[in-house]
């Protein structure tokens, strides 16, 4: 029985071994399936156009050039916040999500008043196959930047892409153009963090599965970590400025201000150190090491602090779901 509120977007890219198991799989279940084809070389785009005249809920989306994953999701949320659907599942065409995750997903919104579902690998069963130990790295290098930026340290695996969506959680969404290639699961994290605090958007987490069985990948694991560094650091300073305008999170905001100067004490300090003992300048190393220290332990115990207010607050909008 079709669930005549869903939508599932589905991204593809040269996935001619792939997609019409994905689209089969899943077309009784939505109102509608949107696949977004992002300019294929294969016989991608040949399979999608000839189930679309078989399935009147499949409506395809070509590309006129390779615009990346990310801006292609943003295509394809474009076109579903113009529908009737209430809520959006977005996987890939690559059938790396398990059908059983779909369901669970599917069932979960029927029951429940859901904004914002993500799911998560890292568990006994999450994985089926091999991955590189870089992806591993990676994703655990990403988890620490999203809960040390957002304080949502419930948060696993930012960058996982499969998500659900209601409307209410896209209204003000925004693809930046760093993201629109690779990495944009961990900004459609981001936001939904802040979207938790500015506007109640309620996220949930589940355990999922992947399957790595004969899949490749083109993803540049060293250019995706630079990336999504340089915009964590970029987002400190955002994340501040919407702690203020939150009355629950303006003392962590204060502390992050007298942080931030406790963090250059700290740094002069140790540049000071370093220049008594092998620049030859005058004065005590001694002393000075003793004072890199005291700044070094109060910047730490103040972050934890803030942390603990921002992870407190949001914790209450986090909900990790049992399967």
């Amino acid at each position: 029985m079709r669930n005549k509120s869903g939508c599932l977007l589905i991204l593809a890219f040269n996935e001619e071994e792939n997609i019409e198991t994905v689209i089969k799989n899943n077309i009784d279940k939505f109102n509608e399936i949107i696949v977004v084809d992002d300019c294929s070389k294969d016989n991608t785009n040949k399979i999608i156009s000839e189930l679309s005249k078989t399935y009147s809920n499949l409506k395809v989306i070509n590309n006129e050039k390779n615009l990346g994953p990310g801006k292609s999701m943003e295509v394809g949320i474009e076109h579903f916040q113009k529908t009737s659907n209430d809520y959006l599942i977005k996987v890939d065409g690559d059938n790396q999500f398990s059908n059983q995750d779909l369901d669970f997903l599917i069932e979960t919104v029927k029951n429940n008043d859901v904004d914002f579902i993500k799911g998560d690998r890292f568990w006994e069963n999450g994985i089926v196959g091999d991955i590189p130990l870089i992806r591993y790295l990676g994703n655990s290098f990403a988890s620490f930047l999203l809960k040390l930026t957002t304080g949502a340290w419930k948060l696993n695996d930012p960058l996982n892409g499969l998500f659900l969506f209601s409307k209410k959680s896209l209204k003000n969404f925004k693809l930046p153009k760093i993201f629109y290639r690779y990495g944009y699961p961990f900004y459609v994290n981001n936001f939904m963090t802040q979207e938790a605090i500015t506007n109640n958007v309620r996220i949930y987490q589940f355990n999922n599965t992947i399957s790595y069985k004969n899949h490749k990948s083109n993803l540049k694991a060293w250019s995706v970590l630079t990336k999504l560094l340089v915009f964590s650091i970029q987002n400190i300073i955002n994340k501040f400025k919407l702690k203020l305008k939150s009355s629950h999170l303006q003392i962590s905001a204060i502390l992050d201000i007298f942080n931030f100067f406790v963090f250059l004490l700290t740094l002069w300090s140790l540049f000071t150190f370093f220049e008594i003992r092998y620049f030859g300048r005058g004065g005590n190393q001694s002393d000075w090491f003793i004072i890199f220290l005291v700044f070094g332990l109060f910047f730490i115990f103040n972050l934890i602090i803030s942390q603990m207010i921002q992870s407190k607050h949001l914790s209450k909008k986090i909900i990790v779901l049992e399967k």
